[in-house]
């Protein structure tokens, strides 16, 4: 079986979900992939440029292609915070545990909330919400997706449909239009 840089890259997603950054490294990759190294060197120059393709690849499936779907479709907030709370936790807490020891991660993750942040406050402006009190409620959304995230497994009793539905219900808001 040929492996591609793809295969890499999801390999080490997957090594930072279950083990952290500090466990993505090049022989415990290939040993996963049951294969030699030097398959590694076919695809990538070094370690960091596999970290930083891992970032990338992340952000376009994680954030980028998800935002494109939701202005394609015309879709909801409710059907992008059901795709957003439905999804596998793992790896973005990797990604959110790996920014807190790369300061280059760090600025990369701030900038991929913006865009999150900026999709949601969108689809807020869509129901009738104003500009200011959108971004508002899309970073109060977001903080709570990012808390429930890191909480999920510990705490059994976070509704998920209910939280949907407060953020997505508007009864005794003044600004709503």
């Amino acid at each position: 079986m040929q492996l591609t840089r793809e295969d890499w890259i999801k390999v080490g997603l997957q090594q930072l979900a279950n083990e952290g950054i500090h466990k993505v490294r090049i022989e415990a990759l290939a040993r996963l992939l049951k294969i030699s190294k030097g398959s590694f060197y076919h695809y990538f120059r070094d370690h960091q440029e596999l970290l930083d393709s891992m970032l990338d690849f992340w952000e376009v499936h994680a954030t980028k292609l998800i935002v494109q779907s939701m202005e394609q479709q015309d879709a909801s907030l409710e059907q992008l915070l059901q795709i957003s709370f439905n999804r596998d936790k793992k790896i973005e807490n990797g990604i959110y545990a790996w920014a807190k020891y790369d300061p280059v991660v760090a600025t990369r993750l701030v900038d991929i909330e913006e865009q999150r942040i900026s999709c949601v406050a969108k689809l807020y402006q869509k129901m009738g919400v104003d500009e200011t009190e959108s971004i508002d409620r899309a970073r109060l959304a977001y903080l709570t997706y990012v808390g429930w995230m890191t909480r999920f497994e510990a705490n059994p009793n976070f509704d998920i449909d209910k939280m949907v539905e407060l953020f997505t219900s508007f009864s005794g808001c003044p600004n709503i239009h």
